[in-house]
């Protein structure tokens, strides 16, 4: 099938499709600081580290003096690590959850000073926490890689209430509506492409805890989404190797009657996150940052930016709404320090720094 036509746009051509996004003016590039920092707003970089290596490690960046404090969770909190291998990062009002799939653990962590609170200890030892969702003001879910399971918990009182809810083959992203909580099984690409549910979105009642549906045609579904209505779902799947022909794409639900709505086909789609409004879809994929201004009839994937550095491997992305940045997470070359590059739209470079091995995810507070 014919890809999507990508169109190199600059900033006026994206302002002219309606981007409601807040304009910032901030370019002066600082010096990475050596000491943690105590900041009003600003933003967590976390980075799983290597497998097996225990050496996922937490950045903060300081949005009033532009500093940058590397692995500031060890620094805040003596003896203590994040662990191995850290995988997604939520906030909920001043609370971080982390999720750390080898140590089998979600760390706690107060957002405004970085000082850790608890863990909670997932007891099965296949059960390896990969992404976390947020329902409501007290109850989130994680999905277990290993285990074909998700586990509930309280955000509150952090004690597990449901352990295992039993899914598809390797289950990855997570979302959730007040009605749906929808868990991606992606099969781990080939290698389990062929087993019961693989490649398929399992939709489990919020109240129940049980699955009422499944949404199948999404092979290798590796990320979901909800826009900030919780009206549409969003589904990121990825070609297969071991199918020549095979493409990925992104597919539109109504979050509601899970009808599917739209559907485009690019190669590899990743790192799904949203504009302010919710009206502009952004997103990785094999040449950049890409979008869909969802507010068109038909809309097609834009180019919004160009990765020219040939040795860049763009590992996450985030929206940073209050500046109007993409956050873009370099993990190089997977196994050295990495590096978060903020730019506008239109691929103009505000600042870079180096975080720690392998960032993957920002979340902005």
């Amino acid at each position: 099938m014919q890809k999507p036509t990508k169109l190199c746009v600059g900033k006026s051509s994206l302002i002219a499709l309606g981007l409601v996004l807040i304009v910032g003016c901030q370019s002066t590039v600082k010096p990475v600081d050596t000491k943690p920092v105590i900041a009003e707003a600003g933003a967590y970089i976390l980075c799983e580290g290597l497998w097996r290596q225990d050496n996922a490690t937490l950045s903060r960046f300081d949005a009033s003096s532009l500093r940058v404090s590397n692995d500031f969770f060890a620094r805040v909190n003596t003896g203590l690590r994040i662990g191995d291998t850290a995988n997604d990062m939520v906030l909920q009002g001043d609370t971080l959850f982390i999720a750390v799939s080898t140590s089998r653990s979600i760390e706690i962590i107060r957002a405004s000073t970085g000082v850790w609170i608890g863990r909670i200890r997932l007891e099965g030892m296949r059960q390896e926490p990969r992404n976390i969702t947020l329902v409501n003001d007290s109850t989130a879910f994680v999905s277990n890689l290993n285990d074909d399971s998700v586990t509930e918990f309280d955000t509150h009182t952090f004690a597990v209430r449901r352990e295992r809810i039993a899914v598809g083959p390797a289950p990855e992203g997570i979302a959730a509506t007040r009605q749906y909580v929808f868990v991606a099984n992606s099969g781990y690409g080939d290698f389990r492409a062929q087993e019961p549910k693989a490649g398929t979105i399992s939709v489990l009642d919020v109240v129940t805890r049980t699955e009422v549906r499944t949404i199948t045609g999404v092979p290798n579904v590796t990320a979901l989404c909800t826009n900030p209505g919780k009206t549409r779902l969003y589904a990121l799947y990825k070609h297969l190797l071991s199918q020549r022909d095979s493409v990925g794409g992104i597919v539109e639900y109504d979050a509601e009657s899970l009808q599917e709505l739209r559907r485009w086909r690019m190669k590899s789609p990743s790192s799904p996150a949203f504009s302010m409004s919710g009206d502009t879809l952004f997103f990785l994929d094999e040449n950049g940052v890409e979008l869909l201004a969802l507010k068109q009839q038909a809309p097609q994937p834009m180019l919004a930016i160009r990765k020219t550095e040939t040795n860049a491997l763009w590992y996450g992305l985030a929206v940073n709404t209050r500046t109007s940045e993409l956050w873009i997470c370099n993990a190089r070359d997977y196994s050295v320090n990495g590096e978060v590059v903020v730019m506008r739209l239109g691929g103009e470079v505000v600042r870079r720094f180096d975080v720690g091995i392998n960032p993957n995810t920002i979340v902005f507070f």
